[in-house]
Formats: structure tokens, C-alpha cells, sequence
């Protein structure tokens, strides 16, 4: 049988990451599955082939992370280490996370193995080539433990306003932010999962734009943003025609009025953008809804207009396939949340979570018990705080204060770790500090904080991800240097001990 398209990658492993050049002599590798990718005008040739782009392993969780495509769509895959199969703790289309293996993979060469769920003749095989067990533990440490790293990605100016991360297909982040001093939107593109290495590349330069950024990955790989035009006063949207981001097309999406404050980009299970936003020439909430991979056709709805409403929006999918969009309504200084009727988000009901001088800064998740959690600032009382749903409609929420000593909880940022429960990084304005709480279950009941960056004035504009490692990354803004830095956590809540 010819395997002319297995990815046959060497991955490196430092904290258990992948080295190839010197890895000793590989074991005999076990028999590849029967089957193979169908091709063009096979019996099953509408389903897309499935690739493993990454692997890598963690020392620490002992997880093994695999980024790629296709991987069987609404059917849970299966995963091979050699002959073992594993379980899965997180996946989705285009990322795998495994449960803890039972040990350390021996020093040399292993066969992952991913079967795709909803077609069992594709799949793909990737090598992966294990350092030898001294030099994963000394990149871990004698203690066992390992640390939280952060780095700066641009300091040329006063860079690092309005930070968006998102994972790449390849497992390496990608952090969008606004050049202050230029007034450009920029893009930082790590070359590697630590950011170790990386590059910045202009998105937009034409004016005064980057504002109110967002990020997401679409399901062909190619990532698309949202940003505002502080010139133009419109909404406008970035999309790269490669997974580099080496050429990128950008266009004003809608330029009624001042509009484009406060966005938030996802995709709907169609692989279409959709946006929400604050018109604040009407002081509504907007959905856009592209009707293409490019925006070029757009379906725009206001969701809410009662009142100055709309601003620091969030929007996920529902577990229905729906946009929810959380807001604040800076009329009655409520929480509000807008739960759409279709996947267009042409209608949607409208329900208050919380009240009296809360709901800046939301961010929202979809956890896999479809309840979605919103995660907001308290401005009357300074704290961080979460709601999260009773039902999937929202009508209305269990409220937890997840952390108040003194003035916290404003630009905060929500991901789901691999265990499914929020992770959450904001700023302490007491402390002019990064904090980050890992939730100890889907509506943090109870939280580990921690604050990882207390090095001057930091934390401003945070985001977050779950890095290929299933642990978090948080790109954010350091105001006494004026810097973007990004924060590798190393484990779930990024403390200097095991969690």
C-alpha cells in the first residue's frame, strides 16, 4: 500500500517536547491500520481527508494534544499511542486532547494513530520522535514542576492595546493587538506552541483602526477578525487567505453610522463568520452574519435597541447552533444576554442575568452541558463574577463571585480548559496585576487565583486560549513598558505549584 500523504512529522519535545536530530534508535514501528484516504471519486470521497498538522506531549499532565483536520465531525475519533488506545478528555473537529496516559512514552520513536469518528476508513499517522527522559526532566525541574513563562512579543512603540489570541490548526498562537503609537492593527504569529519564536506582520494601516479586536480560526484554517475603524467609524473584518497570514483581505462589513465598538467574532456550525457589535450612533446591539467566508454579503440584525445597549458583547454557539451574545446594557447597568432564534441571529430573546451595576467586560463560553457561562465585571462592588445559565435559553443564571479582594475583575477573558470548566484572566486594578482563576467545576463554585505577572502595571487587555498543551495562554497588555507580552501557563491555573 502506498502512504503518499501521511504527515510524517518530528515533533520536539522540551518540557517533554519533540527532538528528532539525536532521538535513539527507533523501535520497530507497529502494522498501519487497513484502510486508508478515499480518494476523489471514491465511495465516500464528500468527506474531507483527515490530517494530524501537530502533536505534542506533556510531561506534567502526561496529555497528548493533536491539532489537525477533519477528525470525525459529530462522532468521537479514536487515538492510538503504538498499539494503546486512548481516551479523550476534549475534542473537536480540528483538536484532540487526550485523558493522562498511564506513563511516560519511552525515549525514541511512537506511532499516533487518529481514526476518524463518522468514517472509519480515514485517518491519518503521525511519528513522533520522544527526547531522551534526562532532558525532559531537566526542562521540567527538579521539583516536578513547571514554570509559568512569559515573554514579550512586540515592544517597538507602545504596542499591546486590545489583545485577541486563538490557536492556530497548527497548535502555535496567534495574538491580534492594536500599535498604539501607529494606530495599525498587527498581528504576532508564534512559530512555535511557547512563542519562542515569532513575527509581526500589519493586518491594517489604513488609519486610525485595531480597536476592539477579535480572532477565531476558521474550520478551513484560515483565521478572520473583527476590528473597529476609528476612522472610517465602521465595523470591519480581516480574513488571511493563508494560514500564515502572509496576505490578508480586509473590508468594512457595515458603515451605518458609528458602528463596530465592542465585537466579538465566532463561527456558526455553517463555517460562516458571525459578529456581534455596539451601534453606538442608535446605541443598539448588532449580530452580523456573513453569508460568505469573506463578508463580502452580510446579514445585519439589531438585536436589542431599548436603550443605550450592546456594549463589551461577547457571542458563542449554543449548543443548538445558535449565537448567545452576552452585553451591558450601560442604560439600567445590567447584564444582559441575547439568545438567537437561528443561526443568522435575525431575532433573538433578551434576558437580564444580573443587575445594578455589573456586566462590563463580558466573555462567554458554551461548556459541553450546553449551559452557557458569561463571565463579567462587577463595577459596583468590584469583583470578578460568573453566570452561568439554568437552562440552554438563559433565562436566567446561578451567580458566583469568583474573586473580590479589593478592585477586581475588569478585562476579563473566558476559555474552556480541557477539563471543560472556565478559566478566566483579568486584571486587579489594587494590584496592578494579571490574575488568572481555573474554576473547579463549569459554574466556579470554587476557583484557584493566582496572579502570575505582578511586574509593574500589567494585565490590561487580556485574552485567553488553551494552548496545544491544554494549558492556557494569556496575551495582554504590560502599561508600564508598553509592551504585548504573552503568558504560558504551566498548569491549569497557572500557579507556581502543582495544581
Amino acid at each position: 500500500m502506498r502512504w503518499s500523504i501521511l504527515t510524517i512529522l518530528a515533533v520536539w519535545l522540551s518540557l517533554g517536547t519533540l527532538a528528532a536530530a539525536d532521538a535513539p534508535a527507533s523501535p520497530p514501528a507497529p502494522p498501519l491500520p487497513t484502510g486508508g484516504r478515499t480518494g476523489a471519486d471514491d465511495l465516500h470521497s464528500e468527506a474531507p481527508q483527515l490530517v494530524i498538522a501537530a502533536v505534542s506531549f506533556d510531561p506534567v499532565s502526561r496529555r497528548l494534544t493533536i491539532a489537525g483536520e477533519s477528525f470525525g465531525g459529530h462522532r468521537l475519533p479514536s487515538v492510538k499511542l503504538d498499539r494503546e488506545d486512548l481516551a479523550l478528555t476534549s475534542f473537536n473537529d480540528n483538536l484532540l486532547v487526550t485523558a493522562p496516559l498511564s506513563s511516560v512514552p519511552t525515549p525514541g520513536q511512537h506511532l499516533v494513530t487518529v481514526v476518524a469518528g463518522n468514517d472509519r476508513t480515514r485517518f491519518d499517522v503521525f511519528k513522533l520522535v520522544v527526547a531522551t527522559s534526562t532532558a525532559a526532566n531537566a526542562a521540567v525541574g527538579s521539583t516536578g514542576i513547571r514554570p509559568n513563562r512569559i515573554l514579550v512579543l512586540d515592544r517597538v512603540g507602545d504596542v499591546g492595546w486590545d489583545t485577541a489570541i486563538a490557536m492556530g490548526v497548527d497548535g502555535k498562537p496567534l495574538v491580534l493587538y492594536l500599535d498604539y503609537t501607529n494606530r495599525d492593527l498587527k498581528l504576532a504569529r508564534c512559530k512555535d506552541g511557547d512563542c519562542v519564536a515569532f513575527e509581526h506582520l500589519s493586518v491594517d494601516t489604513k488609519g486610525d483602526v485595531g480597536w476592539a479586536t477579535s480572532i477565531e480560526v476558521a474550520p478551513n484554517g484560515l483565521p478572520t477578525m473583527s476590528y473597529f475603524d476609528s476612522t472610517e467609524r465602521d465595523l470591519k473584518v480581516a480574513r488571511c487567505l493563508d494560514p500564515d497570514c502572509r496576505s490578508v483581505e480586509s473590508r468594512a462589513v457595515d458603515k451605518e453610522g458609528q458602528v463596530g465598538q465592542h465585537t466579538s467574532l465566532t463561527f456558526g456550525r455553517d463555517g460562516l463568520p458571525v459578529i456581534s457589535y455596539h451601534d453606538k450612533s442608535n446605541g443598539d446591539l448588532k449580530v452580523a452574519h456573513c453569508e460568505d467566508p469573506s463578508c463580502v454579503q452580510v446579514t445585519i440584525s439589531v438585536l436589542d435597541r431599548a436603550g443605550n445597549v450592546g456594549l463589551h458583547s461577547a457571542i458563542a454557539i449554543g449548543s443548538d447552533g445558535n449565537p448567545v451574545v452576552s452585553y451591558f446594557d450601560d442604560s439600567r447597568r445590567d447584564l444582559k444576554v441575547a439568545v438567537c432564534d437561528n443561526a443568522s441571529c435575525t431575532s433573538a430573546r433578551i434576558n437580564v442575568l444580573d443587575t445594578g451595576g455589573v456586566g462590563l467586560g463580558t466573555d462567554i463560553a458554551v461548556p459541553d452541558d450546553g449551559l452557557p457561562v458569561i463571565v463579567y465585571w462587577d463595577f459596583l462592588n468590584d469583583d470578578l463574577k460568573l453566570a452561568r445559565c439554568s437552562d440552554p435559553s438563559c433565562y436566567d443564571a446561578a451567580i458566583s463571585t469568583i474573586d473580590s479582594e479589593g478592585s477586581v475583575g475588569s478585562n476579563a477573558a473566558l476559555a474552556l480548559g480541557v477539563d471543560g470548566n472556565p478559566v478566566i484572566s483579568y486584571h486587579d486594578h489594587t494590584n496592578n496585576n494579571l490574575k488568572v482563576a481555573h474554576c473547579g467545576d463549569r459554574g466556579c463554585t470554587r476557583a484557584r487565583v493566582n496572579a502570575p505577572d505582578s511586574g509593574g502595571s500589567v494585565g490590561w487587555h487580556t485574552d485567553i486560549a488553551i494552548g496545544a498543551n491544554g494549558l492556557p495562554i494569556v496575551s495582554y497588555y504590560d502599561e508600564t513598558n508598553g509592551d504585548l507580552k504573552v503568558l504560558h501557563c504551566g498548569n491549569p491555573s497557572c500557579s507556581a505549584t502543582v495544581d
